[in-house]
């Protein structure tokens, strides 16, 4: 009776705060010029309901026909802005970068599952600058070439494990892909399977990957929301983060501790840690929490976007056997059937370079970017945007628009060839892919890095073929992925075989073949 009573006085009062925000909301925006088009939104709750569940990219993107590059809606009061355009993201969010790198203040959900030391949550400003500027300082373009041997026995790994083992294909690319960030970030090597270090790594990044999309959980727009217990229906957004929220803080606390330990190994925490031992006091736990974000953040940074981007170039080397042919040919033209490929080869492969950029536009690892937040009211194209308009980059339409990439739902590598090389003219799925502006992912180089030489190896000693059913039928696959703000293909399998005697040499080395 006693919880019946609450919950009606709840909702009570849950909808006078909704009509006062919105009402508030309302009579903030620019009376001189329109809002930017999009779906009428209803009294209090706005256009809650026309938020889509599954792929809203894909939804947002058919909006863009109807409304046009910018769609604006309301969420409980707070304006969201959808961006199609990759002119309006270049307009706004790097032209005018001042007024839009910031994020959603106080995302009561991040903070709730302890993902505020992330610094693509931060809020923009002097904390934001210096944990970017330290991350920047070991995976800018130049620095990642360090990594590169490291790299290397990683793709070696996978072709091994790949090998003996290649149902699992899924779960060795995250776990030895996983491995390697770990082994540079903190410079200790992981547990051949089911380590510890790993698990809590993949929990954090699950909860970022279902807490950061504006809409998800109405506690983001309602803040006095996270005061209510979880017993009470519709709070189970407090379950989910006080479950998360033990994995995301052991992701950055645990192998911190372990690294330091033993700081003599040439690590990303090796080096922060060095940089720090002089200082005393509260100078130094300062410093010390800005070391353990920023070495956390590298495996952010430098797994997940090159995982799934490999989960989606098996799916593609399935769906596109021509593909994998021509890919092929040129690895045995240029590196030859005695070695693996290196990434000295990199320049001389073009068409593996193409592989690599269309699995990258093809299916986006972060189909809708982090949201930015605009800082002050705007005046765009004649349309208002109001302070506190969260801006969302549609990376999935831009780099699925048909004015720019011809049948864009296909996999093609050759749009990005011309004469047998890679064609600057044509547009890199970089500029979407890894965010815009000021917020641009970081560890975009890494990920490069990771992604050229593990395609290069794997299409240089395995053939991926379809599967089989118990009738010998081939497994239809349909390239069908998760909802998130880390996208990834649903499970789907194949055969993946060493092509030759001679690849299986190359996978294992010639003491471990048997002829």
């Amino acid at each position: 009776m006693l919880q019946s009573i609450a919950l009606s006085l709840l909702i009570a009062v849950l909808a006078i705060l909704l009509w006062r925000k919105y009402a508030n909301a309302s009579a903030n925006v620019y009376q001189s010029r329109p809002l930017p088009p999009g779906p009428t939104p209803l009294p209090v709750i706005g256009n809650v309901l026309d938020v889509p569940s599954v792929t809203p990219w894909k939804t947002y993107a058919q909006w863009a026909d109807r409304y046009g590059g910018i769609v604006f809606m309301r969420v409980f009061g707070q304006p969201i802005m959808i961006i199609n355009s990759l002119e309006v993201a270049v307009d706004l969010l790097e032209k005018r970068s001042s007024n839009y790198s910031d994020r959603l203040r106080n995302p009561e959900m991040i903070t709730l599952m302890g993902w505020d030391w992330n610094t693509a949550t931060m809020e923009y400003g002097q904390k934001w600058r210096r944990h970017r500027r330290s991350f920047h300082q070991y995976f800018n373009q130049a620095a990642v070439h360090a990594y590169e041997p490291q790299t290397y026995k990683s793709a070696q790994k996978l072709l091994k494990c790949l090998y003996h083992d290649p149902t699992h294909f899924a779960h060795h690319i995250r776990y030895v892909l996983g491995a390697n960030i770990l082994s540079i970030a903190y410079g200790f090597e992981i547990a051949e399977k089911d380590d510890k270090h790993i698990e809590v790594a993949e929990m954090a990044m699950h909860a970022l990957s279902e807490g950061l999309i504006p809409g998800t959980f109405w506690v983001d727009f309602l803040p006095f929301l996270k005061y209510i217990p979880a017993w009470v229906p519709g709070a189970g957004f407090q379950k989910k983060a006080a479950e998360w929220k033990e994995s995301v803080i052991a992701m950055k606390e645990m192998p911190w501790a372990n690294a330091i330990k033993d700081s003599s190994s040439p690590s990303v925490a090796a080096r922060l840690w060095e940089g720090i031992t002089h200082l005393d006091g509260e100078a130094f736990a300062e410093e010390e929490e800005i070391a353990k974000n920023v070495a956390g953040v590298a495996y952010v940074g430098g797994v997940d976007t090159t995982v799934s981007t490999l989960h989606s170039f098996i799916q593609a080397m399935i769906l596109y056997p021509e593909v994998q042919t021509r890919a092929q040919a040129e690895l045995a033209r240029v590196v030859g059937p005695d070695r693996l490929p290196e990434f000295s080869d990199k320049d001389s492969l073009p068409y593996i370079g193409a592989v690599c950029k269309e699995a990258m536009r093809w299916q986006p690892v972060v189909p809708l970017s982090v949201a930015h937040r605009c800082l002050a009211d705007d005046e765009y194209k004649g349309y208002s945007i109001p302070e506190g308009t969260l801006l969302i980059q549609n990376a999935w339409a831009i780099l699925h628009d048909p004015e720019e990439y011809e049948n864009p739902e296909h996999f093609v590598p050759e749009r990005f060839l011309k004469d047998g090389e890679l064609n600057p003219e044509v547009r890199d799925p970089g500029v979407a892919a890894f965010g815009a502006g000021r917020r641009i992912c970081p560890g975009r180089y890494f990920s490069d890095l990771v992604l050229f030489i593990n395609v290069a190896c794997i299409l240089h000693t395995f053939d991926v073929t379809p599967a089989f059913d118990a009738q010998g039928q081939a497994i239809k696959v349909e390239p069908e992925m998760s909802t998130g703000l880390l996208s990834h293909p649903l499970p789907f399998k194949c055969t993946i075989k060493p092509r030759s005697y001679l690849a299986e040499t190359l996978i294992l080395g010639d003491s471990t073949v048997k002829a």
